[in-house]
């Protein structure tokens, strides 16, 4: 008996020492990896925004960062947002969408994933990219084997689908933004 309650008092011990040292290392390293994914953010945001010069500024409506180009009369061009989806093969998918204002995709970018390498990450490659980018908002954002307008990766539908619902959300988040984003129209 004595030597249970040693042996529990031992791995009391061992587990809160873990437990501190655990909350240790995440206290140093949770800013500088969020220092991190907000500039992988933002170069993301300056990647999908179509060719042009543009100010590019940062605004927050309702939680949502919007990464917004407007032209030199001040009028939107384009938008950057995130697009969540939790369906990934391998979890969460994040991608930074570019939206023109001719309500069309322009581009995207990865921001988190972890799916199958070789397989889900050739969500980015450019036979993918280029049956989506330029198409309309009112696109049917599904693959085609659910009754959408897009071919999925071949092996990879899971993740397809994925990237799809991402660009569906992006659309949607700026649909419901755009008269905070563009309060002169």
């Amino acid at each position: 008996m004595k030597e249970t309650v040693k042996l529990v008092a031992v791995l009391t011990i061992i587990c809160a020492a873990s437990a501190a040292l655990l909350a240790a290392v995440y206290n140093v390293t949770m800013k500088p990896i969020l220092e991190a994914l907000e500039v992988k953010t933002s170069e993301a945001a300056g990647a999908v925004m179509p060719p042009g010069s543009y100010e590019i500024k940062k605004e927050l409506i309702d939680q949502t960062a919007f990464f917004v180009a407007r032209d030199k009369d001040g009028e939107i061009a384009a938008v950057a947002v995130e697009g969540l989806s939790k369906n990934g093969y391998g979890g969460d998918i994040v991608l930074m969408v570019g939206l023109s204002a001719e309500q069309k995709v322009v581009g995207y970018e990865v921001i988190t994933a972890a799916e199958t390498p070789g397989l889900g990450t050739k969500i980015s490659s450019s036979q993918f990219t280029a049956q989506l980018f330029g198409k309309p908002f009112t696109s049917n954002w599904k693959v085609r084997k659910d009754g959408g307008d897009f071919d999925a990766v071949t092996s990879a539908t899971i993740s397809s689908r994925a990237a799809l619902e991402c660009i569906a959300d992006a659309i949607s988040k700026y649909q419901q933004a755009q008269t905070k984003l563009n309060p002169n129209s």
